[in-house]
């Protein structure tokens, strides 16, 4: 630390203190921009980043978020072709380990009714218009932080679709 002379005025400086203290504001400065930018592109929750979709060939496809926050609801929308319709309904299933940290709000449209089915629930729906496609919106609200792994199955005659799907849980 020294002492200058300043327009007649004695000032105490320690430059390399001004120094340290300077790069550490950029280095918080650059830190909360990274935040924001995160957050902007949905690493953080929702946004384009967070935004999936699993296709599956056989006429499902899931639409849900990677990254969630902590009993926060989110949305899991499940579109079917009307090629896998059956006797006008259609049964979806949803693994017990993935509803085992999240938790089912609302369905819509209501299921006709919920099964056990080993590991999964089966939710089963009345189609009016088997000729048209199916689109199913669960709202979850999510139970643990972490990561979690999901399935959702499209139960057609012998062989059920399977799309798998994974998430990320923020505090």
């Amino acid at each position: 630390m020294s002492v200058r002379g300043v327009d007649g005025l004695e000032i105490e400086q320690d430059l390399e203190f001004q120094r340290r203290s300077w790069t550490f504001q950029r280095a918080g400065w650059v830190v909360m921009i990274l935040v924001l930018v995160a957050a902007l592109a949905g690493l953080l929750g929702a946004g384009p980043l967070s935004s999936s979709t699993v296709t599956v060939p056989g006429g499902l496809r899931v639409e849900y978020q990677r990254f969630s926050r902590y009993q926060t609801p989110e949305t899991l929308v499940v579109h079917v072709d009307p090629a896998a319709v059956r006797d006008s309904a259609v049964r979806i299933g949803l693994d017990r380990d993935y509803l085992g940290v999240s938790k089912v709000e609302t369905v819509t449209p209501p299921p006709v009714s919920v099964r056990a089915d080993g590991s999964e629930l089966t939710y089963e729906f009345a189609v009016g218009r088997p000729d048209q496609p199916v689109m199913l919106t669960f709202v979850m609200q999510p139970e643990r932080l972490g990561f979690s792994w999901g399935r959702v199955v499209l139960h057609r005659g012998e062989a059920p679709e399977t799309a798998a799907f994974w998430r990320l849980v923020y505090p």
